[in-house]
């Protein structure tokens, strides 16, 4: 499968001075995958990984010069580590604390060779590991996004079409075609495990069963970052994340029996291990949007679609007959969708970072699902999860904050009206690359 990152790795390649890639994110999102796809593009490989040969370790324990730890490598694994020929992958690396450390000094010492590291859980190591700013460069990977869920199944060219649209309405054929692939994607969602039995023919039945192989598996790796007394609580918030989409996140919807900083905590552990992002309400009344936020208000969204529909046991038969799929559960689908779209096309190098507006008033209670930045200005954007919806919030938050634009995210096609720029779900990522309707 292609990975729009992949480029950004033939980018750095081709670099001089490099610095070695730190590579973030949860577990099957695809990173080792990734790692050895592009460990193809160089005439050697050589991987290292911590979790399945954990002796290797003790390689780390002594001297950490660069070329005394490739000469020792080289030995035990019989593979020569060729600066400028070799890519040396280093996997599961938060099981080897002393490697993280190591990065540091090839970057220092032989920036020549090309070094990549990833791990799942690697936020819980990198707090007591203090990694020096500017000798590892970090990237987030995440499940894939709908625009590369196309390329999987060999839908490449209508990503193309959307990106080189420039908002004109697509003829009724590729709307509908491209709908019924949002659908696909809500129900597989991202996660390349997932995706390629999708495309390579496999039924949604199989897709499902993979998916729970996978929630069995994400929740056993609970015990690797939590305490035996933190279990239930992740347990409980993770189950609750899809149960409480589209509204504020509350602790008293899991148990008012149980005090609010038990589930504080797991909601933390779940963010750390890449499960789950926090939506944060701002005031959103200029940039950065982070500078107004309120941290004891904000929604959650689990971090992959396909996951959510399946933690709430939706039968994708009757979903897959609606006319609008995304707008079950009053719209949730739709909102979570949005969301992961503007993640995965923001910028890999820095943490998922969203916002939403929300004003409590006695006469007026109005929300806005997102606020992003395009061009220094702050944007709304509604999400609604048919092909209509009223749009007063939108409207309202406009006129308060002096907006220049707003967006509609819903099934309707490509159209526009009083500044509002109506996009279908299908292109969030043309509203992210494609800032011409602002002109």
């Amino acid at each position: 499968m292609k990975r729009d990152i992949f480029q950004v790795l033939l980018d750095w390649k081709a670099g001089s001075n490099r610095k070695p890639i730190l590579m973030r994110g949860a577990r099957q999102v695809g990173k080792s995958w990734l790692a050895k796809e592009f460990g193809k593009t160089f005439p050697s490989y050589v991987e290292v990984n911590f979790e399945r040969n954990p002796e290797i370790c003790g390689l780390f324990q002594g001297d950490l010069e660069p070329r005394t730890l490739c000469r020792n490598l080289a030995n035990y694994l019989g593979k020569e580590i060729t600066p400028g020929q070799s890519l040396l992958f280093l996997d599961e690396i938060q099981n080897c604390p002393r490697a993280i450390t190591a990065l540091r000094y090839f970057y220092e010492e032989m920036p020549e060779l090309h070094v990549i590291a990833a791990g799942s859980p690697l936020e819980f190591e990198l707090r007591n590991i203090a990694i020096p700013v500017g000798r590892i460069h970090v990237i987030q990977l995440y499940p894939l996004s709908f625009s590369e869920f196309l390329e999987a199944g060999k839908n490449g060219r209508m990503r193309n079409m959307l990106l080189e649209n420039r908002y004109a309405p697509l003829q009724k054929t590729f709307h509908e075609k491209l709908l019924s692939e949002v659908k696909n994607y809500c129900i597989t969602g991202g996660l390349p495990e997932v995706v390629q039995n999708h495309v390579n023919g496999a039924g949604l039945e199989k897709c499902l069963e993979i998916q729970t192989d996978m929630l069995h598996t994400l929740r056993s790796d609970f015990h690797k970052y939590a305490r035996e007394s933190q279990l239930k609580y992740m347990e409980q918030v993770f189950n609750s994340i899809p149960l409480q989409l589209g509204g504020k996140f509350k602790y008293s919807s899991i148990s008012q029996d149980t005090r609010s900083k038990f589930y504080r905590e797991a909601l933390t552990l779940l963010e750390m291990a890449g499960l789950a992002y926090k939506v944060y309400h701002s005031s959103a009344n200029g940039i950065p949007l982070g500078a107004e936020l309120n941290p004891d208000k904000f929604k959650v969204l689990l971090f992959d679609i396909g996951l959510a529909q399946r933690l709430m046991k939706l039968d994708y038969k009757s979903l897959l007959l609606k006319a609008d799929l995304l707008g079950v559960n009053h719209g949730t689908m739709a909102e979570l969708f949005v969301g992961l779209e503007l993640i995965a096309h923001a910028d890999f190098r820095q943490a998922p970072s969203l916002f939403y507006w929300h004003r409590e008033a006695k006469s007026s209670n109005a929300e806005v699902d997102y606020v992003i930045s395009i061009n220094e200005k702050v944007i709304p954007v509604e999400v609604k999860g048919g092909t209509t919806g009223r749009m007063k919030s939108l409207r309202l938050f406009m006129e308060q904050k002096k907006s220049i634009g707003g967006v509609r995210i819903s099934e309707h096609g490509f159209d526009s009206d009083q500044k509002i720029q109506s996009i279908p779900l299908y292109a969030v990522e043309t509203l992210i690359k494609d800032r011409s309707w602002l002109s």
